[in-house]
Formats: structure tokens, C-alpha cells, sequence
């Protein structure tokens, strides 16, 4: 229900909320101008700085001190403009004051959206607004971590547009609660439902003092008086009122101009004191740190707004119905998606364009959409991520409902692909409900389970390939399309190892178009597709865009197109790539000791993090090759970082060595080593094949046993990850 109504809030009011946002963003930015640009005046008194401005400027009306210490007089002059800006140091006049009519017309936009007083109630709808998302959204956050304790705890690393809403959010909760709040307290001011005090003033004198006037700079009511409380000095206006009406932070009264003591003064009651200091909270405008807080909120508000109706319009684009969707009472296969990002419709769409250019009849749907039955289907394949703590991604939110009241053919064979990320706690934990489920309901299986970690092509790929086999169709995954274009990459130095041999392994190093603006960084992949029918290759990255080159290894696969295509590669020669970001194989930050393990060109990355290890963290790099002669991959780059202190260990395994060792049995070698490494909080990265990792996993767990870990505990707390192939 929270979820439908942050969703269904945000596409009603997204508009308005960011009218708001950016015209709050506007205001804020100017007051910090403004700030910026005022000389400090500090512990200067009125009555001086009074004088001195006296002293200088002729027919002074009234002296205000604006939020950001600037001071304006306007003189009792019939000029248009009356108004200058004075230095409080020197008295002199600086400019003429002309307020920005742009800026005008922005605070007229952003407090009654130009429609006068009416449109208060459009600015007060958008501060509840805001607040509901606030509440809505943090329990959001809460329950995808697992929790409100774990609202604080890091975020795990994702990439994906649903990461950083949940980043932006995370960190700019309390500023967006304190700005809907004060915009609510402030439109219900407008509205004159809440009192603000403003009506209660100090005693007007009623008698008339004659006494000639004392100097400025001796009454004493003004000498006590720091500028920096001032709100507004107002000189006597006739000769018969001999007095200043004075307005301060705490308060407002008269003050008489030959003997200098107050005639009357009203100290400011709790809801004017209210008023001040709810109006600052939103506005900023004494407080240049708060101001920048406000301009980075409003500019949040625009990010979650912008990114968010993004998102959903991504969601339904790939939901859209397809004209070539088989009617569900005509299809073979049912195909049924549950998905909160997008991704998962993505692959869904490449199985259904597969199936059906293999001549099958394929429907594709939401899972919130399960028939109760289908007239023709044999198959029903469903697609799921997972959402939080478990729960149903968006588009499933009925399934569960809609399977226990269907009357589906027991016949009918079923395989549940799950999605999700094993940092969080329940990983696929959807799908394993699913999965249940449909065994209850007694529907026959077609493949078990299969959960799929943070998009692993690898794992998506083996799980088409038995699904094929089962149907008798050759079917394969793409990556989830980004939005990263294809860049073209010239070869810089190519580095052959083991040349000659069967399997030679070559590092190539890339030039990057200055122009490109590419980012990147150890452990993220270069994409390459080896012909426009072929799926592409993904390539760890060894280097970072500071290098100014692209960095990695490549092993020549006896039958490898992309692999034989790149070891073909001349230095001068180009090729087209696309990076992609891979913040999930990433070491965390801090200085948590890090162990590294890899196989072969899975050193790629791990090379990389070693480089960037600038601050010496503790790094222990267990690496297998084949042989220590004409293998041993980064051999002297690796002396080089034990030798400056990047790197603290390394431990070498060679399966052509007289003693044949693998990575995992040099583990084990330092198994006493890496317990104390863990049990101080080190973090695992590990990278190479399948079964390499799977031989790591193997001789990790008894040495977590003795701490009462496992692997997964360890994933949860991001402190286990893996890029395997």
C-alpha cells in the first residue's frame, strides 16, 4: 500500500514538486550569493554604524539589514529609486539597490505558482506532498535493507538508476522532512489558520519629546545593540516624534533619541519565535551552511523526481504490450515477468523474440496478470526479481493471489528464473516463494530454480542453455542494454604471454578519446561484440581513466571469435567497445585488509586494485596461472607493488609446476593467515572461472566455520564478491 502510494503521489504531483525543487533551488542558490558576496561586520554595534552612515548619506529614512548582512537605506527622497546599499565599515554608499525582478518573479512562482493567493494552496499541497513521500519513502529504503536498524548501514553497491535514488534518498531524508514541514507550517501561516505573532507590537509612545537629539553613537539602547540582530532602524519621521523605532531578532520597540533608553519594548512571543525560526529552517537565509544543505535538497528533489518518473516510464515502456504478443488462449509458452527496475522485462523480451523467431507461439505478460487458466500452453516460464525484504516486485504484487484461485493444468510444465542481489539478505527471496508455491499447486517442473546474482551474464546463459535443450531451441542472453554508446579503441601495446602455446594470453592496453568523457575503473567490463549476429564478450578492466589507457587481458580460446579477433589486433589498429560500469566488484572503502584471488586473466582487475592502492592498505593477492615460465601474467609489475608497499602478500600457484598447485590449495597453505585476516574484517574479491570459484568457496568455508560465519553471511555484509566467467 506505501509503495502504490509513493509511486502513484509521485506521478501526480511529480510536476509540481519540481516546479518547487527548482524554484527553491534558485532562491537558496541567490541568498547563498548573497552571503558570499557581504563583507562580515562582526561585532560591530548599531548606534556606530548608524553614525557612520549618517555621516555620509543625507535624508535617512530607515536603515534594514537584509538575511545575508547586507545593509539598505532608504532616504525620504521622491526619486523612483530611493534605496542604496551601504558599507557598514565606512558608512559610504555602494550601489543603488535594485532587487532582481527575475528573482521576484521566481518567489512569486515558487510560493503561489502566479496565481496569487490561490495558488498557496498549490504550494502547500506540493510541502504535503513531499512530506508523504518523505515517510513513505524512508520506510521504503527501511524494508529494502532489511530493516530500520539497517537504514544507516552502507547501501550494497548496484548499478542501476533504483541504487542511486536509494543513495540520494538515504542522505537527504532529514533535510526534505525539515523543508515539507516548514512548507506546510509556512502555507498554513499563508492561509491564516496558524498565528505567526506579527500582530503583536510594543506601546506607541503618546507623548510628544521635544529634547533635541543626542548623537548617534551615544545612545546607549543602540551602543548595546549588535548589528547582526538589527532587522530595521527607522529614523524619526517628524519633529515631533523624537524617537527610532528599532526591529531586532528578539523583538521590536522605540528608543528615545536624546536620552538613548528604550520608551517601549515587545520581546517577540513564542509564535513569532516560531515563525523566525521556521521560516529560516526553509529559507536558509541566515545560515550560508544551511543555505548550500537547501540547494542540495532542492536539487535531490529534482534528481528523485526526474529519475523516478524515469524509471517508471522505463518499466511500463518494456511492459507495453507488443504487437507481436500471441493472445494468452493461443500460446505455447506463457511467459510472466515480475520486475521493480526494468532489467528483468529486458531479458524477458529477448526470450520471447528467440522463442518466437524459432516458430513458437509465445505470451508475454506481468506475472500480476496469471490467467486461470491457459486452453493451449505446455510451458510457463517465470521471471522474477525481488523486492526488500523479500516482497514481490511491482509487477507481481497479485501473482500469489491470482495462482491459489487459478485452475491451471497440472500438466502444465513450469521454471522459475530468480533475480537479485546476494549482498542483501534475501536473495531471491521471491522467487523462492514462487517456486514453493507453484510445487504446492502441483504443477509439473521443467527446470528447478535458478537464481540469478546482480545479472550475471554467465549464469543467465547456463540457465538458457538447459531451457533450449528442454525446448529444442539454441538460446542465449545479451547483456541488459545500458545507455552507454560504443566508443572506438585504438591499441596502444599489446604484451604476449605464453606465445606459442596452445592458450597464449595477451594484455592489451587501449588510447581513449580525450573527447569521450569515458569513466571508468579497475573491475569494470569492456563490452565487445565480434560480429552484429554474435552476443558480446565482456572483459575485466584493469586500469582506470586517470591512466589514460584501457587495460585488459585476454586468453585465446581455441574457438574464441572474440578472443581470436583481439590476439589478431596490431597496435595502431581500432575496434569498438562499450564500458560498462560494474560497481559491484568494486573493494569497499576504509582500511579493512583485502584478499584478492583470482585464476589466469582473472587477474585483470585485481592488478588494478592493487595499483590504486596508494594508501598501503593491507593487500594479499593469491593468484593461479599455469606455468611460472611462460604464465606468470604481470610478473614484474607485481615484484614492483611488493616491493613499494601496495601490495603485502603474494601467494603463486602453477597446475604445470613439478608440484601442481591450484589458487584454492594455496589458500589452504594460509589458512591459519586468512582466518585472522577475516576475523579483522577483511573483505574477499574474487575473479576467474566458475570452477575456480567454486574450488574458493570450498576451502573458505571451514575457515569461516571457526568464526561462525559462512560465504553468505559474508556477501550480505559485502564483504564476498565475485566476477566469474
Amino acid at each position: 500500500m506505501l509503495q502504490r502510494t509513493h509511486v502513484v503521489l509521485s506521478l501526480l504531483l511529480g510536476v509540481l514538486l519540481m516546479v518547487s525543487a527548482a524554484t527553491g533551488l534558485v532562491l537558496s542558490s541567490s541568498t547563498l550569493v548573497e552571503h558570499l558576496q557581504t563583507a562580515p561586520a562582526a561585532g560591530e554595534n548599531v548606534a556606530d554604524v548608524a553614525a557612520r552612515i549618517a555621516g555620509q548619506v543625507q535624508g535617512i529614512e530607515r536603515i534594514e539589514r537584509a538575511p545575508s548582512g547586507e545593509l539598505r537605506v532608504t532616504l525620504s527622497t521622491t526619486n523612483e529609486n530611493n534605496t542604496v546599499v551601504v558599507d557598514p565599515l565606512s558608512g559610504s554608499v555602494i550601489s543603488p539597490y535594485q532587487p532582481s525582478a527575475l528573482l521576484a518573479w521566481t518567489r512569486n512562482l515558487h510560493r503561489e505558482l502566479l496565481l496569487g493567493d490561490s495558488g498557496r494552496w498549490f504550494s502547500g499541497l506540493a510541502a504535503l506532498a513531499m512530506l508523504i513521500l518523505v515517510v513513505t519513502g524512508a520506510w521504503l529504503l527501511a524494508r529494502r535493507l532489511g530493516g530500520w536498524s539497517h537504514l544507516l548501514r552502507p547501501i550494497p553497491a548496484s548499478s542501476g538508476l533504483i541504487h542511486w535514488h536509494m543513495v540520494v534518498a538515504r542522505w537527504t531524508l532529514p533535510a526534505l522532512a525539515i523543508l515539507a514541514l516548514s512548507g506546510l507550517y509556512l502555507a498554513a501561516i499563508s492561509q491564516g489558520w496558524i498565528n505567526d505573532g506579527q500582530d503583536a507590537s510594543p506601546a506607541y509612545p503618546e507623548a510628544s519629546y521635544s529634547a533635541p537629539a543626542a548623537e548617534l553613537n551615544s545612545l546607549a539602547a543602540l551602543l548595546n545593540l549588535d548589528l547582526q540582530d538589527l532587522r530595521e532602524l527607522e529614523f524619526p519621521s517628524d519633529p515631533d516624534a523624537n524617537f527610532y523605532t528599532v526591529r531586532t531578532a528578539a523583538g521590536e520597540g522605540f528608543v528615545n533619541a536624546s536620552t538613548g533608553q528604550w520608551i517601549s519594548y515587545q520581546q517577540h512571543g513564542f509564535a513569532t519565535r516560531l515563525y523566525e525560526n521556521i521560516y529560516e529552517l526553509h529559507t536558509g537565509a541566515h545560515s550560508p551552511l544551511w543555505t548550500l544543505i537547501l540547494s542540495g535538497s532542492s536539487l535531490a528533489v529534482l534528481f528523485l523526481s526526474g529519475f523516478g518518473l524515469l524509471s517508471w516510464a522505463r518499466r511500463k515502456r518494456l511492459a507495453g504490450a507488443r504487437p507481436d504478443n500471441t493472445p494468452a488462449d493461443q500460446a505455447q509458452i506463457i511467459l510472466l515477468v515480475g520486475s521493480q527496475g526494468g532489467a528483468t522485462w529486458s531479458y524477458a523480451r529477448q526470450l520471447q523474440e528467440q522463442l518466437q523467431s524459432q516458430g513458437l507461439r509465445v505470451h508475454c505478460a506481468s506475472m500480476s496478470q496469471l490467467q486461470p487458466h491457459y486452453r493451449q500452453a505446455s510451458q510457463l516460464l517465470l521471471l522474477t526479481s525481488t523486492y526488500g525484504d523479500g516482497q514481490a516486485p511491482d509487477s507481481a504484487k497479485a501473482f500469489l493471489g491470482r495462482l491459489q484461485r487459478s485452475e491451471l493444468n497440472p500438466t502444465l510444465q513450469v521454471a522459475v528464473l530468480g533475480f537479485g542481489d546476494s549482498q542483501f539478505q534475501h536473495f531471491c527471496g521471491y522467487a523462492e516463494q514462487v517456486e514453493q508455491c507453484l510445487q504446492q499447486k502441483g504443477l509439473a517442473t521443467l527446470l528447478p530454480l535458478q537464481r540469478i546474482d546482480r545479472n550475471a551474464l554467465g549464469e543467465l546463459n547456463q540457465w538458457a542453455q538447459r531451457l533450449g535443450q528442454k525446448l529444442g531451441v539454441a538460446l542465449h542472453f545479451t547483456a541488459h542494454a545500458s545507455c552507454e554508446t560504443s566508443q572506438q579503441l585504438q591499441l596502444l601495446s599489446r604484451e604476449l604471454y605464453g606465445e606459442g602455446s596452445e592458450l597464449p594470453a595477451a594484455v592489451l592496453r587501449f588510447a581513449v578519446s580525450p573527447t569521450s568523457n569515458s569513466r571508468f575503473a579497475p573491475g569494470d567490463l569492456l563490452a565487445i561484440r565480434p560480429g552484429t549476429d554474435l552476443p558480446p564478450r565482456f572483459y575485466s578492466i584493469a586500469s582506470g581513466d586517470e591512466d589514460g589507457v584501457l587495460e585488459i587481458c585476454v586468453r585465446k580460446q581455441p574457438e574464441g571469435v572474440c578472443s581470436s579477433l583481439l590476439h589478431r589486433l596490431q597496435v595502431g589498429e581500432c575496434i569498438e567497445g562499450v564500458i560498462q560500469a560494474h560497481p559491484e566488484f568494486r573493494p569497499t572503502a576504509g582500511q579493512n585488509p583485502l584478499i584478492l584471488v583470482g585464476a589466469g586473466t582473472g587477474l585483470a582487475p585485481l592488478i588494478g586494485f592493487v595499483r590504486k592502492n596508494a594508501h598501503q592498505r593491507p593487500l594479499h593477492l593469491y593468484w593461479g596461472g599455469r606455468s611460472a615460465q611462460s604464465d606468470f601474467l604481470y610478473e614484474t609489475q607485481l615484484n614492483e607493488y611488493l616491493a613499494d608497499g601496495r601490495l603485502s602478500q603474494l601467494g603463486l600457484a602453477f597446475s604445470q609446476a613439478a608440484k601442481p598447485m591450484y589458487v584454492q590449495d594455496r589458500l589452504l597453505q594460509d589458512a591459519d593467515k586468512l582466518v585472522a585476516l577475516l576475523q579483522q574484517g577483511a573483505q574477499v574479491l574474487v575473479c576467474g572461472s566458475r570452477d575456480m570459484a567454486a574450488g574458493v568457496r570450498n576451502a573458505l568455508e571451514p575457515l569461516l566455520q571457526q568464526l561462525g560465519l559462512n560465504i553468505d553471511q559474508l556477501r550480505q555484509q559485502g564483504r564476498y564478491r565475485e566476477d566469474v566467467y
